[in-house]
């Protein structure tokens, strides 16, 4: 049990003084004209019992001190103060009941919040500023085992001093031996504990390097490094703390202030720091294997993106532009601080799934055929050939010069609609003109267009029949297939494969394959969208058409597409006005 005793100048203790000090507590004389009671406390909230002659003012001013757990008057009787004394140590135990709830709450919230941070670097930061504020530390660093082509070494990682100091991650490279503190106790598996690290016991393996302090006018005095073993006994590394304070908020202003507040770390910081140290071995195991199976992904979405391209020579590049553009958007909405836009914000996992998804959109196309990837005008190959060789037979077969201008201004209108357009058009009736037009073919009359050919010269937009469209459509749900083949739901970025699925459908229901619309599609695939129909725009490697102007691009854009209800017009105005299409126009990129 702890307490304090304060006693008023010129009263006689006699054998109480005895037994306060058989029973481990502290007597402090105080004279109330110069001092007040929270001085005497020290500001540490120790219960005390009060000895003051009967009378004395300093009485009331006492009884109102919350901490104050009796006031004795002499002569004290051994009763009173067996009273007393009970009291103080209930006061005592239930304080430290309450420190202990507190102690236990804190731990399990740092748990929490170790196991949810996955970045390696954020998450040592964590580690050193968790520990220096369990502990008072001033100052504190943490150490991580690191495998090189030398052997085994030590990385520095990070750094922290003073309360306010988020850490520097230093990235260094140590030997691992004895000779330095974090060394030793990353060898050796123990730990070290020092009231003094400038008054090393002769014996000890390893040295206190003082250039820091030199540097940077500071005094290092007590120490407190322990190893971070994990759950089968492997030492990963060792977090430091230097200078315990009797707050954390205390800001040590020079060695001497140093010298002066600075304590030795004990048990209980000892043991509270160990507890955290099995939590930080874990969780940076974690955040390792969290890290390995996002290069094993990144490696998977790589290739799969040059399988795609392999079969799709004439889209290279599409994918990692539309992943560039999306993640552009997201970030940019994530500096977004007014307005309808402000509540959206993702996270760097989001950001990550954005990106998987935007780069795997079109991964279904490995099941496409690959002469749809390569049609460049609305008739299949070969097929326009053999309607200009019908054409130049009629012409010769015609005695009329007249009536040859026509066929041959006919084959010109033919031919130009067989080009495809960016936009919807209306079939020109060259069309049906030619299909009432005949040529003989060997002693057999036959039209100059047959019925498929006009079916394919009739195609509003692109190149592709209504067949081949479908066919091509189908592509978004392959790779919705695909993907969810992929256990996503093991890793932070579930939605991967709902993501990719949706980046062909419209807000007015017209997408598609499912005809989402609304609230149906997150903001993730709106965003998506955008980027698809925009780069599909400006690409100058799309067989069936040629690259159109920004302007041209932003003008189809919002008359076309957000003007008709079909992508998200605020998210469009951002992409225009934050001018979020530079992201792949001048060569940026959004890679996380």
């Amino acid at each position: 049990m702890q307490g304090v005793f304060l006693q008023a100048r010129g009263v006689e203790m006699g054998p109480l003084a005895q037994l306060v000090t058989d029973g481990g507590l502290q007597i402090r004389e105080v004279d109330f004209a110069c001092r007040t009671a929270a001085n005497a406390l020290n500001d540490q909230q120790l219960g005390a019992i009060a000895v003051l002659p009967a009378g004395d003012p300093a009485c009331d001013r006492l009884a109102e001190d919350p901490r104050i757990v009796a006031i004795l008057h002499p002569p004290v009787g051994r009763g009173a103060l067996l009273a007393a004394l009970r009291a103080l140590a209930a006061r005592e135990a239930a304080r430290e009941n309450e420190r202990l709830a507190h102690e236990t709450s804190d731990l399990l919230s740092i748990a929490q919040a170790l196991a949810s941070e996955h970045d390696l670097i954020a998450l040592q930061q964590l580690i050193v500023r968790t520990a220096r504020q369990l502990t008072c530390a001033d100052a504190g660093s943490l150490y991580v085992v690191e495998a090189t082509e030398s052997g085994e070494q030590l990385r520095f990682a990070v750094a922290q001093t003073g309360p306010h100091d988020a850490g520097t991650y230093l990235g260094a490279l140590l030997p691992l031996n004895n000779r330095s503190i974090a060394g030793h106790v990353t060898q050796s598996g123990t730990t070290v504990r020092l009231a003094d690290a400038y008054a090393l016991d002769a014996g000890v393996p390893y040295r206190f390097n003082r250039d820091f302090d030199e540097a940077n006018s500071y005094r290092t005095k007590s120490v407190l490094c322990v190893p971070m073993h994990t759950p089968t006994g492997q030492t990963v590394g060792a977090i430091q703390l230097i200078n315990r304070k009797p707050r954390f908020e205390l800001t040590l202003t020079s060695p001497e202030h140093a010298q002066e507040v600075v304590e030795p770390f004990g048990d209980h910081d000892e043991q509270l720091l160990c507890a955290l140290a099995a939590q930080a071995a874990v969780a940076m195991e974690n955040a390792r294997l969290v890290d390995s199976i996002q290069q094993l992904f990144e490696r998977f979405v790589h290739a799969s993106v040059k399988a795609i391209e392999v079969r799709d020579r004439a889209t290279q590049g599409h994918s990692e532009r539309v992943a560039s553009l999306t993640i552009a958007q997201a970030c940019t909405l994530n500096g977004i601080e007014s307005g309808p836009l402000k509540d959206v914000h993702f996270t760097p996992d989001h950001l990550r799934e954005l990106r998987y998804a935007s780069l795997l959109h079109d991964f279904g196309k490995v099941a496409v055929p690959e002469y749809i990837f390569a049609k460049a005008k609305k008739l299949p190959d070969g097929r326009a050939a053999t309607i200009r060789l019908r054409f130049l037979l009629a012409m010769e077969q015609c005695a009329d010069p007249a009536e040859r201008a026509q066929l041959r201004s006919l084959l010109g209108r033919i031919e130009a609609a067989n080009e495809p357009a960016v936009l919807s058009a209306a079939a020109d009736d060259a069309v049906q003109s030619a299909r009432t037009r005949t040529f003989d073919d060997d002693g057999v009359t036959r039209p100059l267009l047959d019925a498929p050919e006009a079916e394919f010269l009739a195609i509003p937009r692109g190149s592709l029949s209504n067949d081949e469209r479908t066919r091509m459509q189908d592509h978004v749900t392959q790779s919705f297939v695909f993907l969810r083949e992929i256990p996503w739901h093991t890793t932070p970025w579930p939605n991967v494969a709902d993501l990719a699925y949706g980046h062909h459908e419209h807000l007015d229901g017209t997408g598609y394959p499912r005809g989402l619309h609304g609230t149906q599609i997150p903001p993730q695939v709106r965003m998506m969208t955008i980027s698809d129909i925009f780069d599909a725009l400006t690409a100058g490697d799309r067989p069936y058409k040629a690259a159109i102007s920004l302007e041209r691009a932003l003008d189809i854009l919002s008359k076309e597409f957000a003007q008709r209800g079909k992508i998200d017009p605020l998210l469009l105005d951002i992409f225009i006005s934050r001018r979020v299409y530079l992201a792949t126009l001048q060569g940026g990129a959004f890679d996380l």
